[in-house]
């Protein structure tokens, strides 16, 4: 048995997210023998026992005043630090999503600490959150991903969005790029270059639907990204330790993935294993594992594509923490090999101790 902290909350978009998700780890850890305790962020002084939800009620979006009464400030950040190092765990088990969550700020403070964590460590945390560096190292690599470019805002009207900017943005880029974004039946994606649950995304050929969604990732504070849109099915690969696990078919019945879909029981089917050829299932395990290779990931990461009806795989983006609550893929793929939920926290505790 070991004790473990279970760290959930932040301040971003998908906060509720990560609570339900840390009510579920905490849960299945317990149920597995261990000692746990939870803290959320949001109060990081508190600890709390497994069986104490820190969600209350539906996931649902996140009202504003609970990201603002979320943030820590210099003197929240130290009461965080101190009572960790007060502690004495045996590992942390961190669901944090998104900003300094997922992109080596926490992991760094572990580090500090020389207390062993789940996931990805400082460095590649902060490469695999930034989707833009993530998609250059897997082009240099040799994986299939879809054109893309960051947009970089006139800060003298950071509001200005239009088909001919982003065609100037592009200039860099080939000229199927050029067509794509001058062609307004053909849809592309806005998306935070830092975000994650879908928080955020246009997918639209629509300038004022674009325009908007601009407007949206700005608020946030985040920088926006345009991307190719890929028809085709949505895909995703689970990497734990060093295997890769089944393929996972995502449908939404209604729209896209986005954030609805996923987080509200019935808008989605999930078919795992995918109903895909025994090859394009290997060609996405390869892939998945040349990102994670690629970017020095450990322990655990969920590779996302697009597959074409050509069976053609176009690599998307890696999630370092990805989800843990009871709609998540993670556990899914697990369950396709074997491993139920409270024996999968054991196994992720068993990789962070080392």
């Amino acid at each position: 048995m070991a004790r473990i902290l279970v760290i959930c909350g932040g301040d971003n978009g998908e906060r509720r997210v990560s609570l339900a998700g840390g009510d579920a780890v905490a849960r299945g850890l317990a149920t597995a023998g261990h000692d746990v305790l939870k803290l959320d962020t949001a109060n990081p002084g508190r600890f709390v026992r497994a069986d104490h939800p820190l969600l209350d009620g539906p996931v649902g979006l996140v009202p504003p005043e609970e990201l603002t009464d979320a943030r820590l400030d210099r003197e929240g950040w130290l009461t965080l630090f101190n009572a960790i190092s007060d502690q004495r765990f045996d590992a942390v088990f961190p669901i944090l999503h998104g900003t300094w969550g997922e992109g080596g700020h926490i992991q760094a403070m572990f580090e500090l600490m020389g207390i062993p964590y789940l996931g990805c460590d400082m460095r590649s945390s902060s490469l695999a959150l930034d989707k833009m560096r993530t998609h250059d190292i897997a082009e240099q690599v040799g994986l299939p991903v879809a054109k893309a470019a960051l947009l970089q805002i006139d800060p003298a009207n950071p509001a200005t969005f239009n088909y001919a900017y982003h065609t100037a943005v592009s200039a860099t880029m080939d000229a199927s790029w050029g067509r794509l974004a001058d062609d307004h039946p053909h849809l592309v994606v806005l998306k935070p270059n830092f975000g994650g649950s879908t928080v955020g995304i246009t997918i639209s050929a629509q300038e004022d639907e674009l325009h908007d969604g601009l407007q949206t990732i700005l608020r946030i504070g985040d920088v926006p990204m345009l991307e190719e849109y890929i028809p085709g099915r949505e895909v995703t690969i689970t990497i734990i330790g060093d295997n890769a696990y089944p393929m996972i078919e995502i449908r939404p019945r209604d729209g896209y993935y986005d954030y609805a879909n996923k987080y509200t029981h019935g808008k989605s089917d999930y078919l795992c294993p995918a109903p895909v050829d025994q090859a394009v299932q290997e060609l996405a395990a390869e892939y998945a594992e040349t990102i994670f290779k690629a970017l020095g990931c450990r322990h655990l990461a969920r590779v996302d594509f697009r597959l074409t009806e050509d069976n053609q795989l176009f690599l998307l983006e890696i999630n370092t923490i990805p989800g843990m609550t009871d709609l998540s893929l993670v556990p899914m793929a697990a369950r396709e090999n074997g491993l139920d939920f409270p024996a999968l926290m054991s196994h992720f505790i068993e990789l962070a101790m080392g």
